[in-house]
């Protein structure tokens, strides 16, 4: 009863704050994938939303519309993640990952990049940061998924107005300046633009053993940032860190090859993967309280793991359905180690 009362509410809240203009579009291209009627469709998400809280991102991310119910168990959505984020992540202690200038400072042993706070420096500071380093990245503190990131690179454009970008950055809320980061050569060759990064999501145990639940490789595709969301594309990483599967951008094209320099991407290979993995196992000891987490990790130049961020409410990453042999998503994962909740 418990659990059909949280799906009732977690359902009407997604409901209401659902994108309509989203939700129509969602339709049109499951329409167009599978052949299925819109209203079929329309069904059928409005089913899934409820039976697997899985929205129409989900839906069409997992390709729902191609599997049955037993199949359609196996993944995890959006809703089975929020309910591990209330589940193990304290509230008291998320607001540490959620605010990257306190991030960056708590996980020091593992980001060798410097960085600055607007909120903390005045306008002659921040020049001489840029100046120092010659290329920065601005970013909001508190936004996810790429968003409000942009780059300052005072070597191509050194007539900077200092003054006024200091005053546009604190006006968009861009308070954390820091040092770009220059990623394995190994990791450039997916991207040069930008620092290619794995979401690397584990799990503390109830033994407080750190367990890596799965591995994405994110690429950039021209743009500065990797993440999908802003035009980048991704793959699900075997567990020795190899490209297995091809790359999926956000129309859900499928790429085996880049598509901006034609090089193959199967069998890349994530440069002294092991050791990056220890690495990121022993940063989830630091703030034990935050049990579920999914790491945004670049590769250092000597191979070492460069956390860019940790989020306390990583949505679900696994291989979808078309690319699968057996349509089994990372649930069974899931339930291995979280041995406290029903999803």
């Amino acid at each position: 009863m418990k659990k059909l009362w949280w799906r009732i509410k977690y359902y009407f809240k997604r409901l209401k704050q659902m994108d309509r203009q989203g939700f129509k579009d969602a339709i049109n291209y499951a329409h167009e994938k599978s052949g299925k009627s819109k209203f079929v469709i329309l069904v059928d998400m409005m089913w899934c939303s409820f039976r697997y809280t899985a929205g129409y991102v989900d839906y069409n991310e997992f390709e729902f519309y191609l599997l049955n119910g037993k199949e359609r168990k196996t993944y995890i959505t959006l809703g089975h993640s929020d309910k591990v984020v209330k589940y193990y992540n304290d509230r008291e202690y998320v607001g540490l990952f959620d605010d990257k200038s306190q991030f960056d400072v708590l996980f020091a042993k593992f980001i060798s990049r410097k960085h600055i706070d607007l909120e903390e420096v005045d306008v002659e500071a921040f020049k001489a940061f840029v100046v120092e380093h010659g290329k920065v990245m601005a970013k909001r503190k508190n936004d996810y998924v790429g968003r409000g990131i942009d780059k300052i690179d005072y070597n191509e454009t050194p007539d900077i107005d200092f003054e006024k970008l200091y005053n546009d950055l604190k006006a968009n809320r861009q308070y954390l300046i820091e040092e770009f980061f220059t990623q394995h050569p190994k990791m450039s060759e997916l991207s040069p633009t930008s620092v290619n990064t794995m979401r690397i999501i584990t799990f503390l145990d109830n033994t407080q053993t750190p367990r890596v639940l799965i591995t994405a490789l994110k690429s950039g595709l021209g743009g500065h940032v990797d993440n999908i969301g802003q035009g980048g594309m991704y793959t699900i990483l075997d567990e020795k860190g190899t490209v297995v599967y091809p790359f999926i951008d956000k129309h859900g094209n499928q790429h085996t090859n880049h598509p901006l320099t034609g090089e193959n991407l199967m069998g890349f290979q994530i440069p002294n993967f092991e050791n990056v993995v220890a690495q990121v196992k022993e940063a989830c000891l630091v703030i034990p309280q935050v049990r579920y987490i999914g790491w945004d990790v670049a590769v250092s130049q000597d191979g070492n793991a460069e956390l860019i961020e940790g989020n306390s409410s990583s949505g679900p990453f696994q291989v979808i359905p078309s690319l699968s042999k057996d349509r089994v998503g990372i649930r069974p994962v899931y339930e291995k180690y979280m041995t406290d909740i029903k999803f």
